[in-house]
């Protein structure tokens, strides 16, 4: 693979965050926010005249080496493929990693009508049901499905959506920040936000 330039960008806002307190749920809105602020600077910092943004995950595995021409022909404002980790080695299991992205469902939108303009939500806890639906739930013959959200493992974007002005809300748009509230916000601006479930990438066992 060619490419036209290489820059290196690093901004972390010196925030910190140990490591075995990343995905302590009360750490979660602090940390996707400081995660979004660094995301719009480095979009706004990177992009030139680039026709697509892949933002991919560094601690992904393996994903197939056709990844970007495969996503790119569906023509997508936004799309993601689905990202699993392995459970268990022997013998080889694996399970969604990935659980922002998802698509909204009526129990979903049920439970939100019930919430406060400023309450975060947050996916993969077992003290919060959601009820949305994550892309290992759908069946065999759904290969493209619309989301509502969507992750940061491996998402592309056509360029003209950050350039328009849709970036990472680093406050609660709709209940998320983050890649979620990212998601949220383009459907908000028209932009399509599209999921193949199918499609499998690999992230590390954390």
């Amino acid at each position: 693979m060619q490419f036209k330039r290489f820059d290196i960008y690093r901004q972390d806002f010196f925030y910190s965050l140990p490591h075995n307190k990343r995905h302590l749920p009360g750490s979660q809105r602090d940390r996707r926010i400081v995660m979004a602020r660094a995301r719009n600077y480095l979009w706004t910092r990177a992009l030139e005249d680039e026709q697509w943004v892949a933002w991919i995950d560094g601690d992904l595995e393996s994903y197939p080496p056709t990844i970007m021409r495969d996503l790119m022909a569906y023509d997508k404002d936004i799309i993601v493929p689905n990202c699993m980790y392995p459970y268990s080695k022997k013998p080889l299991k694996y399970r969604i990693y990935d659980f922002n992205a998802w698509q909204e469902t009526p129990e979903s939108l049920a439970m939100i009508e019930k919430l406060k303009d400023d309450d975060f939500l947050v996916e993969g806890y077992k003290s919060l049901k959601t009820h949305r639906k994550y892309l290992d739930k759908f069946g065999d013959d759904e290969k493209l499905v619309p989301l509502d959200g969507v992750g940061g493992t491996f998402a592309l974007v056509k360029s003209h959506v950050h350039r328009s002005g849709v970036g990472f809300p680093t406050w609660i748009f709709q209940h998320q920040v983050e890649t979620e509230g990212f998601a949220k916000l383009a459907k908000a601006n028209g932009y399509g936000v599209f999921g193949l479930p199918h499609y499998n990438i690999y992230h590390v066992k954390n």
